[in-house]
């Protein structure tokens, strides 16, 4: 049954990529925008719904980093869809070989790094925090890799330390159940996500990387943990 709901996104795939071609001298914005409402649209055709929980609105004067849990291919439809101000991903380089995807990174202005080779960690670390300094949003992953379940992953510290190079916000946000998509799927159901407080610079600036980083992943699990013991 997956597979039938897969197929019927065949034919809007070639006509998002012309889209993306289209805009593709648009400003970030109207780019990021286009790509939003393509995902949009594939939740519709595939009759699934996002839930979004929002603690507090998301601020505006400064730059963000999202810390995002990684739970399956959909969350990237999801954080598009769910976060209503413009942003790109920090994503491993493998994704560059996929067709598709990198036609959506160029105009999403993805920073690619590769987990084997340290001096592309480090470049990508100076990236993030160049870009952040610039105003734009940032949406990174600590965990690594995908968690396909109820229990986080280990995050890792030095995935947030552009925000201290930065002085720039951080907001969590927790991705409830992507990883069972395949029900969500067949059930037509809904997907949930959940975005935290504004983090400001001042009060994780005391807690260094490490602290920042096990407060997050405690605040996390925490809302992954209350969303299943409901």
């Amino acid at each position: 049954m997956f597979y039938v709901y897969c197929l019927h996104l065949l034919w809007l795939i070639p006509i998002s990529w012309i889209g993306c071609f289209m805009v593709r001298k648009k400003s970030f914005e109207e780019r990021f925008l286009h790509i939003a409402k393509w995902c949009k649209r594939c939740f519709h055709l595939l009759h699934i719904k996002l839930d979004v929980e929002m603690e507090d609105a998301l601020p505006s004067d400064g730059s963000i980093l999202f810390v995002s849990n990684h739970q399956s291919f959909f969350d990237l439809f999801m954080l598009e869809i769910g976060i209503h101000v413009p942003f790109t991903f920090v994503s491993k380089a493998e994704n560059k070989k996929i067709p598709y995807l990198s036609s959506l990174s160029k105009n999403l202005e993805l920073i690619y790094f590769d987990r084997e080779d340290q001096g592309s960690a480090v470049h990508m670390l100076r990236e993030t925090t160049r870009r952040l300094k610039a105003g734009q949003n940032i949406l990174i992953f600590p965990e690594g890799t995908r968690s396909k379940g109820t229990v986080m992953k280990q995050m890792q510290a030095g995935s947030i330390q552009p925000a201290f190079m930065a002085k720039c916000y951080i907001v969590p946000v927790v991705l409830c159940d992507s990883f069972d998509y395949k029900r969500l799927l067949k059930q037509h159901g809904t997907f949930h996500m959940h975005i935290g407080k504004a983090i400001p610079f001042e009060a994780y600036k005391p807690l260094k990387a490490d602290g920042m980083i096990k407060q997050l992943q405690e605040q996390m699990q925490g809302e992954l943990d209350a969303f299943h013991q409901k």
